[in-house]
């Protein structure tokens, strides 16, 4: 599900796509809503590596062993 800021610089709609913000926006390292949205910690990249998960039987990367 795609998150979305108010913009204070969009007056007709100021609703916005977080990803639309990140990709397009110049002014989005002074933008107050874009900095809290990040700071969140639900946007924090995860911790747990998926390929430490995966038998390495299944594993497609090279073994160093």
């Amino acid at each position: 599900m795609a998150d979305y800021l108010f913009c204070l610089r969009k007056k007709n709609n100021p609703r916005i796509d977080v990803r639309i913000c990140q990709e397009k926006c110049p002014y989005k390292n002074a933008c107050p809503e874009f900095l809290a949205y990040e700071k969140r910690p639900s946007n924090q990249p995860s911790i747990l590596n998926s390929r430490l998960i995966i038998s390495p039987l299944l594993n497609p990367m090279a073994s160093n062993n």
